[in-house]
């Protein structure tokens, strides 16, 4: 396996796996065994970088992905780069199918999602925590600085921003360096 480094030092395989799809998005959830399996065979074959989100699960169990990926994972936990996501939450209210995404990343909101996120993916800090989606709400700065404060308090230690503009990017690396877009 090769590896790449992202940002300032985290080393990364440059295959990693996205999680997503074993909980969320693509029909019914996968078995769960099976996957817990597939993830061991990932990092048995050299594979350590993980990606995967507060928001991937089922109406049922909307943090499936998160919950299955922690238990799966905590056994190589020193050997993997776990991602997750934060900053959007489902309009469960809606009648559509496909439920409206709500971006929400006021401070209070992001420091909530990250301790649920520690709890279910069971470790004490996460390796890359992105901003999901911008949040119109919240300038990217102010993001910025909580990151900042997580890093210093040790439950995250680098993050990244998806689907985010040149400008946007720019602002928030101002204030605190970004790995990954």
């Amino acid at each position: 396996m090769r590896y790449r480094i992202l940002g300032e030092g985290l080393r990364v395989s440059a295959v990693g796996l996205g999680c997503m799809g074993m909980s969320h998005a693509y029909g019914a959830p996968a078995d769960r065994e099976e996957m817990k399996r597939l993830l061991a065979k990932a990092v048995d074959l050299g594979c350590t970088f993980f990606d995967t989100a507060e928001v991937y699960g089922t109406p049922d169990a909307p943090h499936a992905n998160e919950e299955l990926v922690g238990e799966a994972l905590r056994p190589y936990r020193d050997k993997v780069v776990l991602a997750t996501k934060f900053g959007i939450r489902f309009d469960m209210s809606s009648p559509s199918v496909n439920k409206p995404l709500v971006p929400d990343s006021r401070p209070e909101t992001i420091r909530a999602s990250v301790e649920a996120s520690l709890r279910r993916l069971r470790t004490d800090h996460i390796d890359l925590y992105y901003q999901h989606r911008a949040d119109p709400a919240v300038p990217v700065e102010e993001v910025a600085q909580v990151m900042a404060e997580l890093k210093r308090e040790g439950k995250i230690l680098h993050w990244g921003l998806s689907e985010a503009t040149e400008e946007t990017i720019r602002r928030a690396h101002a204030v605190c360096p970004i790995a990954a877009i």
